[in-house]
């Protein structure tokens, strides 16, 4: 059987794919950024792949 270790930034906008030990976690949900994380609240841009989404919804 196959082991998962990354899976999809839960940020609806994002497009990152993140480890799961490295994931911030957050209501059971793995984020790749504390912006993602927080729902870019501040409007702040996603940290790990900016330059690829620039995801801040």
């Amino acid at each position: 059987m196959a082991t998962v270790s990354q899976v999809k930034c839960a940020c609806g906008s994002c497009l990152c794919v993140v480890s799961i030990e490295d994931a911030i976690m957050k209501d059971g949900k793995p984020y790749c950024c504390e912006a993602c994380a927080n729902s870019h609240q501040s409007g702040e841009v996603c940290t790990q792949c900016q330059s690829v989404c620039g995801c801040a919804s």
